[in-house]
């Protein structure tokens, strides 16, 4: 019998690409090797049993009968791998609770927590991973998200976690000498510094939300530089590079020591909620309620930038 270490995984995928597409170029394409390395792995695998596999066939190939008797075994080992693959991908993901937030949050107020979590999540590995579809949660994975999701599907439960005041600010430079920096017109001319919108499930505010509360107008209302990630937005806004619109919470370590200023104080702040969402079936959903209802309960008056509920 034919050990694991006989088995020419490379050759028998070469072959049964081959017998699949028809072409060792088409096989090629799909293996993303050359047409020669197929055409090598084949002659091998040929070589090694002893007999004819494929032969030529206009610009294409065929399988002899060996090969065509031998194929229906071959495809279901690699079937059978595939199989056990999966398992162990399953297995893996059994053993980990995965919490989907954006970077920003999750460095700035997820991950020093997380220590005060270990009896919820006991027996299991963290794994954060960044903002996804909620409705996409259980094909990616994922245990429990943090979202600003006004809504969630019927099979979703959730928790609110704490409501932010979404806040202009920008460099002290950037607003020296003027007149009334807590007025509306101090963003009529300063450069404009944009968060992705996707960074919070399509509905963190942007520029054109705050200026339409201001009751206010601006022509390049969309022009400036974006940014995939807040605490990157706010390293450009404290370099002066323009004004930025983002959560209080998460600027607020540059907004203590005076990196950062709140400006257009006069305008009444824009709010984004956090939510805890988590599907109700599944084997974890029972665990991700508890790791919910403790992280909800973390969300505490002691947090800065974040409203009380």
């Amino acid at each position: 019998m034919a050990t694991l270490r006989d088995l020419p995984l490379s050759a028998l995928r070469a072959l049964v690409a081959a017998a699949r597409t028809g072409s060792l170029t088409r096989a090629a394409g799909e293996l993303g090797v050359t047409p020669g390395a197929v055409g090598h792995q084949i002659k091998q695998l040929e070589d090694g049993l002893g007999i004819k596999l494929v032969r030529r066939a206009g610009n294409g190939i065929v399988l002899t009968r060996a090969a065509e008797s031998a194929l229906p075994d071959i495809d279901r080992g690699f079937d059978a791998l595939a199989s056990g693959l999966r398992r162990l991908r399953f297995e893996r993901q059994a053993e980990t609770f995965t919490i989907c937030a954006d970077p920003s949050f999750a460095s700035l107020w997820l991950a020093p927590r997380l220590n005060r979590m270990r009896p919820a999540l006991a027996g299991f590995d963290v794994r954060i991973v960044t903002s996804i579809a909620l409705d996409a949660m259980l094909e990616e994975g994922v245990d429990l998200a943090i979202s600003y999701r006004k809504g969630a599907a019927l099979d979703l439960g959730s928790v609110d976690l704490f409501t932010e005041r979404v806040i202009p600010a920008c460099a002290p430079s950037l607003i020296q000498g003027h007149a009334r920096p807590d007025a509306a017109s101090v963003l009529d001319g300063l450069p404009l510094l944009h968060i992705d919108p996707t960074m919070g499930d399509d509905v963190y505010p942007a520029w054109r939300d705050w200026f339409a509360a201001a009751g206010r107008r601006r022509k390049d209302i969309d022009q400036g530089p974006r940014f995939g990630l807040t605490i990157v937005a706010a390293q450009a806004a404290i370099a002066g590079m323009g004004a930025l619109l983002a959560s209080e919470l998460v600027l607020h370590r540059h907004l203590q020591p005076g990196h950062l200023i709140e400006i257009a104080r006069d305008v009444p702040a824009l709010t984004i909620k956090r939510r805890l969402v988590w599907p109700l079936h599944g084997p974890k959903a029972r665990r991700a309620a508890a790791v919910a209802s403790q992280l909800a309960a973390l969300a505490d008056l002691a947090i800065e930038g974040a409203l009380p509920q």
